[in-house]
């Protein structure tokens, strides 16, 4: 059995699929065939980066994108955009600013999210969104590297080594600089 670096438990612990992040954004990402080697089904482990740092680095936002307005900038907005097809709705990070007089930049949370296996999120985040002292241990799993499993707009659902599965309200996400993301030199495979 395959133990994980990072958290030292058995991968059997999870449930087949219970990586991916929805089944719309399964549907378009790429997968592996045979020919591929062990070294190209591992995703590089990569140095944390704040939610504003992985847009403006993997999106091409600007910092003109964030709202400063506050104690623990840059901010963004959380919104919803519409699919090819007119009748998904998915949730997505959304522009502070409108950035094409009518329309705002709009990046989808799952597919964004996808180029991420991992997430830690400050108590700042939770202080700001729902008041002072909710940012506690008895609220959420702060300061601990959680697993993205799937994206949704009831929240995102993440899985904790000591609390096993948790939901992250979309709201927390607004206040980009409290939110971290990285690689964990996990097997892409185990991540679809």
């Amino acid at each position: 059995m395959m133990a994980s670096r990072e958290t030292g438990h058995d991968v059997a612990e999870y449930e087949p699929g219970g990586y991916g992040l929805g089944a719309d954004v399964l549907a378009a990402a790429p997968r592996m065939d045979a020919a591929d080697t062990e070294s190209d089904r591992r995703t590089v482990a990569s140095e944390p980066v704040t939610l504003a740092e992985s847009l403006i680095q993997d999106e091409g936002w600007s910092p003109l994108n964030f709202d400063e307005t506050g104690p623990n900038p840059p901010y963004l907005r959380i919104g919803g955009k519409l699919r090819m097809t007119l009748t998904d709705y998915e949730p997505c990070f959304s522009s502070h600013s409108r950035d094409r007089i009518l329309f705002r930049s709009k990046v989808s949370m799952a597919e964004h999210l996808q180029k991420y296996d991992q997430m830690m999120v400050d108590p700042l985040a939770f202080e700001e969104c729902f008041g002072p002292g909710q940012g506690t241990d008895a609220t959420f799993p702060f300061g601990a590297w959680l697993t993205i499993r799937k994206v949704g707009f009831s929240g995102i659902e993440l899985w904790d080594k000591r609390r096993g599965d948790v939901v992250l309200p979309l709201e927390p996400l607004s206040v980009a600089s409290a939110i971290w993301l990285r690689h964990a030199d996990t097997p892409r495979w185990m991540l679809t």
